[in-house]
């Protein structure tokens, strides 16, 4: 009696705490305590937040439900100085936040987030706080809404679910426990010591397998490798069985072991009939894949027959003829699987279905922006096959959509235009692109030829092309003034390829350029050319410093394969070493800067403040160092005030 008694009591103060704890913000719900099937109406006040001089709000709700993570779109309409729009709590959430926001531009709430629970009589539903915890601690709230990762509020919440509901632990332990092996809190290791013993001792492949993940985090490799050789003798066609088999096929090269691999597997592990995506369509794609980019034509359409859920086939095949195309090889292939990608994603454009994380207009948007990425290969190979007027047809919308802001885009769109007798349009489309900051060498040698060509000499070029390259310059430099930040960089000192130590306070007085990368950053890579000229330009100016600081790599032995990668492309950076973090991950500076995605580029001033965050990369080499160095310019022109105080625009 006494224990009910105390529960009760517990659950009068978290009612309070939770109904008394709604800061006045921006935001508001006409539900205090949003419960499932109502309709809840949103009020949102953009003033004095980074959107209040933004048009046409995006919003959604996120809803956590412990399975399918359904989204919403709200549809914000304006009602005087306000905004206004409702959505339904679904049947099966427990939780939900709601983003704002245009662009690049999210409303964090000082990086609280609009995060929020569901109630059924004003008490959290079962599920309600650990859904709130797995927000604040996987970093899916800083991912998708910039609400900062909080490990030991979400420890809180974890406590506080599994003393309401104790009987719904299971379902959620295995991101508890995860949260407990990742953290440096002593509290939480003695928690997860007394869950792990639970484990080691449980009849259930489930949680022994919990158990060797989560011996893993904390380094304790010999116990794991010891439960793994239990697991195995125990469990001969189990779990662990099936991922040590799907990992072999994944690992193997050879097309011939990989398919006997495939063969096994089924054998073991008999598919499901009313499934549409299972383990064993994904192996037939990839063999189907694989074959395609061997150029295995007949294989590849041996397997590619055989896949029952062809949705995630169209990237693949993009991928490919975009390959070829570039290589000049197997245009009539390419031809093929390039308007097959197309096919397929308009069928997914027509009937975008569900997808974790994403509302119908988002995912009707992604199939969109993939269309026109795959109508632009396709309409490159049709350029290599001189098919000019098919080819712009398809190009054609394509840049009308990009504006121009598309380097590839517009390079294929001049080129056919070109090809097409409309030499006139192609001039203006490479004038354009040069203003945009989106040309190529190949579009500026093409807009060379046409002067020579119109004027009969190459005299005046120089003024003409420099009059183009300065409206560029110009219309940039005013878009990133718009977009200077001013807040402390946090310290750090990192080792160099040497050994060396290199801290930020040592740089005060100079100007720093940091880019967070990884080797398997596709974007990051692409980007390090225009890195490279920009490094260059500064080479000599003792008043910039450039830190390239390596992060969140795969594996522990990363560093030869970061030292080959740098020496094979020759480029002369200065690259550091983020080291590990909480999570155990290469992830300790990276995460102090609040970086979401590489790369991630950071301006700081003479005083260590940050200036500029970048995130991503598009466009050329030459527009990236152009990028770089105007930043550079307007951080040295600055006036070196204190910082403010508001939160970071990300």
């Amino acid at each position: 009696m006494k224990n009910l008694l105390s529960i009760i009591a517990l659950l009068g103060i978290l009612t309070l705490q939770t109904a008394f704890s709604q800061p006045n913000t921006h935001l508001k719900l006409s539900e205090t305590y949003p419960s499932i099937g109502k309709k809840i109406t949103v009020t949102y006040n953009p003033t004095g937040t980074v959107l209040q001089d933004k048009s046409n709000l995006n919003a959604a709700v996120y809803f956590f439900d412990n399975k399918d993570y359904p989204v919403a779109d709200i549809d914000l309409k304006p009602k005087g100085k306000l905004l206004k729009g409702d959505f339904i709590v679904p049947n099966t959430a427990k939780a939900f936040f709601i983003k704002i926001s245009k662009d690049e531009f999210v409303d964090d709430n000082q990086e609280k987030g609009y995060l929020y629970m569901v109630y059924k009589d004003k008490k959290p539903v079962s599920g309600a706080y650990a859904s709130k915890a797995f927000v604040l601690f996987t970093g899916i709230g800083q991912d998708f809404a910039k609400i900062k990762t909080d490990k030991n509020e979400a420890f809180l919440l974890y406590s506080k679910e599994f003393q309401l509901y104790p009987e719904i632990k299971n379902e959620y332990k295995a991101d508890y426990y995860s949260l407990l092996g990742m953290s440096t809190n002593p509290e939480f290791a003695n928690s997860l010591n007394k869950e792990l013993n639970s484990l080691i001792k449980s009849d259930q492949e489930k949680d022994l397998l919990l158990a060797i993940t989560l011996l893993n985090i904390i380094n304790k490799k010999p116990t794991a490798d010891s439960l793994t050789s239990i697991i195995k003798s125990k469990y001969p066609n189990g779990e662990f069985t099936s991922k040590e088999l799907a990992t072999a096929f994944n690992n193997e090269k050879d097309l011939v072991k990989k398919e006997a691999l495939y063969y096994d597997y089924i054998k073991k592990f008999p598919e499901s009939t009313t499934e549409k995506k299972t383990v064993q369509d994904n192996f037939r794609m990839q063999l189907a894949g694989t074959y395609l980019r061997q150029g295995k034509i007949d294989d590849y359409k041996r397997w590619e027959n055989q896949i029952k859920d062809k949705s995630n086939l169209a990237s693949g095949l993009n991928n490919v003829a975009s390959g070829w195309v570039e290589n000049g090889k197997h245009l009539e292939e390419a031809a093929t699987i390039s308007k097959q990608s197309l096919d397929l994603t308009k069928q997914q454009i027509i009937n975008p279905g569900q997808k974790a994380l994403r509302s119908p207009k988002m995912l009707k948007q992604d199939y969109e922006f993939s269309y026109d990425t795959y109508a632009d290969t396709y309409a490159f190979i049709l350029f290599k096959q001189n098919k000019f007027k098919e080819a712009l047809s398809y190009e054609q919308p394509v840049y009308e959509k990009s504006k121009g802001n598309d380097a590839d885009v517009d390079e294929h769109f001049a080129l056919i235009l070109k090809a097409a007798g409309e030499e006139q349009k192609a001039k203006q489309v490479i004038e354009t692109a040069i203003k945009n900051g989106k040309s190529s060498e190949s579009m500026n040698a093409d807009l060379k030829a046409m002067y020579i060509k119109a004027k009969g000499s190459d005299t005046g070029y120089d003024q003409y092309f420099a009059s183009l390259k300065n409206a560029a310059a110009n219309a940039a430099r005013e878009k990133l003034a718009k977009e200077m930040i001013n807040k402390p960089a946090p310290v750090f000192a990192l080792k160099d390829f040497d050994g060396n130590t290199v801290s930020l306070a040592s740089l005060k007085g100079k100007v720093v350029v940091i880019d967070f990368w990884a080797t398997w950053c596709g974007p990051c890579k692409a980007s390090f050319p225009g890195m490279q000229l920009a490094v260059n330009k500064y080479k000599d100016n003792p008043n910039v410093e450039f830190l390239f600081i390596d992060t969140w790599e795969n594996s522990d032995g990363y560093l030869p394969g970061v030292k080959k990668f740098i020496a094979d492309k020759h480029y002369t950076f200065n690259v550091l070493m983020d080291e590990k973090g909480d999570d155990n991950r290469q992830s300790k500076v990276v995460s102090a800067f609040g970086v979401d995605g590489i790369p991630t580029k950071f301006v700081l001033d003479k005083n260590g403040n940050i200036r500029f965050k970048k995130v991503g990369f598009e466009g050329t080499a030459e527009s990236i160092k152009d990028e770089v160095s105007s930043m550079i310019e307007l951080v040295s022109e600055a006036d070196l005030t204190k910082p403010e105080k508001v939160s970071m625009l990300k």
